[in-house]
């Protein structure tokens, strides 16, 4: 395989996951804003800092946070231009990918490219939101169906699940969910909710009431969504799923001790003496972590060099 198609194969995926991961996020906050009582007004710009952490909007609202969360061009990770780079990156891949797959992709793009926020309130806000949702995963149902279990495959899973750590390692930051253990005072007769924005988020809210059994608290729900390997989209069965695709690519460049590194990080954080501060801490680490393993699979796999010609 070139590794030009690898990168496009790597990036596709990592682009529909950022869009998805972005429309959960916030529809995970539309849901919390019906809970919340009139007089706790909802913090939206907490929502850009999970793609921003140093972000300085001020007072901004509901609508222009959508408004460049959704749909604005100019903002690499909004939902539009995330699912505009990820066509592009399955535009030229087309030989390689389900055609069910390119057609629910490109119908996505399309829907998204017919809107226009300023004509949308929130109830077709929230709509729209779910139809991105329900786009995306279409495409993975697509993928998983009918995508040859090859090399394309492999590329495609290590961008997925390196997007959703990263995502995910941001949406439970507390400088965004304000939701960490021995959080504001604010928030505190409020925590459940916030913990429950953050299953919503990763779609994992049912399967964590059907496994625990009790309350939304801050530390269960850490450990379900950081180290939890049963469920898929925890942080440690994503870094797993991470090492097993980088197994099966040639050559074995990229050194596997990050990955280890990372879910051995995981399951030694005390969890029950996690604070605001520890926990961002962690979360930071691993994003360091993640860039580092990118840039290694970057080098070792799409950066081409023409020995030929440097000889």
């Amino acid at each position: 395989m070139l590794s030009r198609v690898a990168e496009h194969l790597y990036w596709l995926s990592r682009y529909v996951e950022r869009a998805e991961a972005t429309a959960r996020l916030a529809t995970a906050a539309f849901d919390t804003i019906l809970d919340l009582p009139t007089t706790i007004p909802y913090d939206w710009e907490s929502l850009m800092l999970v793609f921003d952490p140093a972000s300085e909007l001020g007072e901004v609202g509901e609508a222009e946070v959508m408004r460049l969360l959704m749909v604005d061009r100019e903002n690499a990770s909004s939902i539009r231009s995330s699912i505009a780079s990820a066509r592009e990156n399955a535009r030229v891949t087309r030989d390689l990918i389900p055609k069910d797959a390119w057609v629910s992709l490109n119908e996505l793009h399309g829907l998204i490219e017919r809107q226009s926020l300023s004509t949308l309130d929130r109830s077709a806000r929230s709509r729209l939101l779910r139809q991105v949702i329900a786009g995306c995963r279409l495409w993975h149902g697509c993928l998983m169906s009918n995508m040859a279990r090859d090399l394309g495959w492999a590329f495609l899973q290590l961008g997925d699940r390196i997007e959703h750590v990263d995502m995910l390692s941001r949406m439970i930051d507390p400088r965004v969910t304000q939701m960490a253990p021995s959080g504001s005072a604010q928030w505190a007769s409020y925590e459940a909710l916030g913990w429950q924005n953050v299953l919503t988020a990763i779609g994992g809210y049912e399967l964590y009431r059907h496994r625990t059994r009790n309350r939304l608290r801050g530390e269960t729900i850490l450990h379900f969504v950081l180290r939890d390997r049963q469920f898929p989209q925890s942080m440690t069965a994503s870094l797993h799923q991470i090492g097993l695709d980088l197994a099966v690519l040639p050559h074995q460049r990229v050194n596997m001790k990050l990955v280890e590194g990372l879910i051995a990080g995981l399951d030694g954080l005390a969890l029950d003496r996690m604070t605001p501060d520890t926990l961002t801490e962690s979360m930071d680490w691993v994003q360091q972590g993640l860039s580092e393993l990118h840039a290694q699979i970057s080098a070792s796999y799409f950066y081409f060099v023409d020995e030929s010609a440097a000889t």
